[in-house]
């Protein structure tokens, strides 16, 4: 092996200058495109963490939103959805507001519900560094003066996250 690197000058100096020049060509395209391979990985993998980071955040974010979103009880019902609807945002904020005020409190009120929600499972659907869509198994339990035992529910619900001034915002929650 020695010997055949020692030959190696010798050889390259009975090349003509035209394939000499070739050759430096050739080793500078190869140096430049494993240089460009190295650096289109090193970007696809910063770009792969930043989203699994996301991920986690959107998804613990969530998991705790839900729950929330979904269980109240009648006494305390009205500072309880004020105390949500700044973690949400999009249309879903003023879709909360309002079916809250018109339908969910005014309901939860008459009918002395008290619910409580707890999320089975989760799973991401899609996901970029700012915008996570999960879907969520969820079991909820209700009491109301409908019925003194408690009503178990079973539901999936698909939850879209964006990520805003660096929180975690509930922006889609859809009964699947």
């Amino acid at each position: 092996m020695r010997n055949t690197l020692a030959r190696i000058p010798e050889a390259v100096a009975s090349w003509s200058f035209a394939r000499r020049r070739a050759t430096r060509y050739l080793a500078v395209l190869l140096a430049g495109g494993l240089v460009a391979a190295t650096v289109a990985i090193a970007l696809q993998v910063h770009d792969r963490r930043q989203i699994d980071t996301a991920e986690g955040q959107a998804r613990d974010r969530a998991t705790q939103l839900v729950a929330d979103v979904l269980s109240y009880d009648f006494n305390t019902i009205d500072a309880h959805f004020a105390d949500i609807l700044p973690s949400l945002g999009g249309d879903l904020r003023g879709q909360f507001d309002s079916v809250g005020k018109e339908v969910i409190i005014p309901s939860a009120k008459q009918r002395q519900v008290v619910t409580s929600a707890t999320v089975v499972e989760s799973s991401v659907v899609s996901a970029s560094e700012h915008a996570v869509t999960l879907l969520f198994f969820v079991n909820q339990s209700t009491t109301s003066t409908d019925s003194a035992a408690p009503k178990l529910d079973g539901s999936r619900v698909r939850v879209g996250m964006t990520e805003q001034e660096g929180a975690w915002v509930m922006t889609e929650m859809t009964p699947v």
